[in-house]
């Protein structure tokens, strides 16, 4: 009953993620405003729901696996890092958000397309050691009850590592640029809280990490689904509340116009 409810919950945040996504486009394109960190978290969007037909696919194949299941297995995969990294999709869309509400001079718009890149990069290996340790060795696909095939401790550690290091980047990075940025204060701890959360996706990779090198595969699934779901909800954040916030104060004090 506890796996169920956990089950529907994580399911529950996953859709409210891509309905949140869904908002955030329109929202954007209705301003006129639309630009590349929407354009990321478009790509994150439909990583989302190739990760969720693929998720429900598998799940409601039961034992009967065969094809579908190893299709759905593949599809899952990929996504799944596609919707965090998405060519790190959730990642690249926080990253250009500082670039928006920043003073962006050309040498911090280098610094950021560096970035990108070097996010891409961490995608483009992640991706490539999974195709090849799933790809090289198709055993996997006969094997009884649902296929699946655990990665290796080298490519756990390497998406761990990765996963660390860039969510590292996306908490100091905006604290350090926004920090004398003039806002008042409780403007300024509202946005500064908003990056801060994606060390909150950080915690929940290291416990995938752990459960992964500890083969706990019912846990794992359960943490993977919180996690993608998570992201999501993380990269609509900015313009979701800020949007709350320009409401709530339409009435008097001031708004907040950053990110309109």
């Amino acid at each position: 009953m506890a796996l169920v409810i956990s089950w529907s919950t994580f399911v529950t945040l996953r859709v409210l993620g891509l309905v949140l996504t869904v908002f955030r486009l329109a929202y954007r394109i209705w301003l006129g405003r639309f630009w590349i960190e929407d354009a990321w978290a478009g790509v994150a969007f439909l990583c989302g729901v190739a990760a969720f037909t693929s998720c429900w696919t598998y799940t409601e194949a039961g034992k009967r696996m065969g094809e579908e299941g190893v299709i759905s297995f593949w599809v899952y995969s990929f996504t799944f890092p596609s919707v965090v990294w998405a060519s790190r999709a959730v990642r690249q869309s926080i990253l250009f958000s500082i670039v928006r509400i920043v003073y962006a001079t050309q040498h911090l718009r280098r610094l950021m397309f560096c970035l990108a890149g070097l996010f891409l990069g961490f995608w483009a290996g992640l991706v490539a050691q999974k195709a090849w340790h799933y790809g090289h060795n198709t055993s996997w696909y006969h094997t009884t009850g649902k296929v699946h095939i655990l990665m290796t401790q080298p490519m756990i550690m390497f998406e761990l590592i990765t996963d660390c290091l860039s969510d590292t980047i996306l908490i100091i990075l905006p604290l350090r640029l926004l920090w004398s940025l003039r806002l008042p204060k409780r403007q300024k701890r509202m946005i500064l809280a908003i990056f801060s959360s994606s060390i909150i996706v950080t915690i929940i990779s290291i416990f995938r990490g752990v459960c992964q090198i500890s083969k706990y595969i019912t846990v794992l699934a359960l943490t993977t689904d919180f996690e993608a779901a998570l992201s999501l909800l993380v990269c609509n954040l900015l313009v979701v509340v800020t949007l709350l916030y320009r409401i709530i104060s339409s009435c008097g004090c001031g708004r907040l116009d950053l990110y309109r």
